[in-house]
């Protein structure tokens, strides 16, 4: 359904329902400074496994969805470092993207290249016409990332969020 996204340092692998994927991203989840904004708080393997087995498979239970997951991982060493979520709406074309990396692989710029790598391939997409992210007035890393990726800020919250957003195509 969506393809394996190369950048310069990443290297973007669909997510599948492997259980040594949901073991590997465990570690990778475990910090509970990544929940700061979010809430929550780190998963477990069988959270993990029963999570990825509902992703995986693509849509969400209602048809209105593609769900489009990757495990981030580095070029260099095929560690994961992270995940990029879309939730792209069918009816609407919007793409909301979220992002999370590792806390030992923050602060170097894995986020905004790997956002960046998924927005370049929903630009080739023809059902996606805009993509947004939903951040906490308190994530300015995240609020960061959303800067560098061309998203604009707006004043619709959601979910207790700020909705940031780009067109995908004139």
């Amino acid at each position: 359904m969506h393809a394996r996204l190369t950048s310069a340092r990443l290297l973007l692998e669909p997510l599948t329902d492997d259980a040594q994927v949901a073991a590997e991203m465990v570690s990778v989840l475990s910090d509970s400074a990544l929940y700061l904004h979010t809430g929550g708080e780190p998963p477990d393997v069988d959270e993990l496994r029963a999570r990825y087995a509902r992703q995986s498979r693509g849509v969400s239970p209602d048809g209105g969805e593609l769900w489009l997951n990757w495990i981030v991982r580095t070029r260099a060493t095929s560690e994961a470092i992270g995940y990029l979520q879309v939730s792209l709406a069918r009816d609407t074309g919007v793409a909301d993207l979220a992002w999370v990396i590792g806390v030992p692989f923050q602060r170097r710029g894995y986020a905004t290249e790997a956002a960046r790598a998924v927005v370049e391939w929903l630009s080739s997409r023809p059902e996606a016409r805009c993509v947004t992210a939903h951040i906490a007035r308190a994530n300015v890393p995240s609020q960061g990332v959303a800067k560098r990726l061309d998203l604009t800020e707006t004043t619709r919250i959601e979910d207790g969020e700020v909705v940031w957003e780009a067109g995908l195509r004139a």
